[in-house]
């Protein structure tokens, strides 16, 4: 689950370098995309949700790229835009249903819990920073309220993406026996009684 780890920083943050008249993105979503689908093939057979995501990866790839390539304007722009806020929410929603599912099948802790909540939140932000841009348009004295949501998304994302990575580590060490050789407890265990 690395690769989707991995993939969910170039999704999410976007460095660019001007080069001439062109802007290159050195973190491209398609690649981003390319990573998650990767992972989502290597865990198909245990989820649905992973099974979902192997499709929905690659559209969501070629179509934000084609976006940025395009560029659309005016009321397409806010379009295209709310498709791909769309896409990049529901194809979260697989992921950490996937994560859901991977504790169901493997009968151990993954930290499901967490990452529900994280995705929540970005998810919110996410909504709210295209709300902001939206409201731009017609309202250009909120620029400060809009930077603010938009910083308060790139943190989220940043604690999202970590706690993807820390539930690829569980799920990694997960199948060595646990860190340090331990074995995950699967159930409370029973008291302890002196005899």
């Amino acid at each position: 689950m690395y690769c989707i780890a991995a993939g969910l920083i170039f999704v999410f943050f976007y460095f660019t370098v001007q080069v001439g008249d062109l802007n290159i993105d050195l973190l491209p979503d398609i690649l981003g995309h390319a990573l998650i689908a990767y992972n989502a093939w290597k865990l198909r057979d245990k989820s649905y949700s992973f099974s979902n995501a192997l499709w929905l990866a690659p559209v969501m790839g070629v179509y934000v790229t084609l976006a940025h390539l395009l560029a659309p304007t005016g009321l397409l722009g806010l379009i295209v835009s709310a498709v791909e806020v769309g896409g990049t929410v529901w194809l979260l929603k697989l992921l950490v249903k996937g994560v859901a599912d991977l504790e169901e099948v493997e009968k151990r802790p993954l930290r499901h819990a967490a990452l529900e909540r994280w995705r929540f939140l970005t998810t919110i932000a996410y909504v709210a920073v295209f709300a902001c841009d939206v409201a731009l348009q017609f309202i250009p004295g909120i620029a400060f309220f809009s930077l603010t949501v938009v910083a308060l998304w790139f943190v989220l994302c940043i604690i999202f993406t970590v706690s993807f990575f820390r539930t690829a580590s569980r799920y990694k060490n997960g199948d060595k026996n646990g860190k340090n050789g331990k074995k995950y407890i699967r159930g409370p265990l029973p008291p302890h009684i002196d005899n």
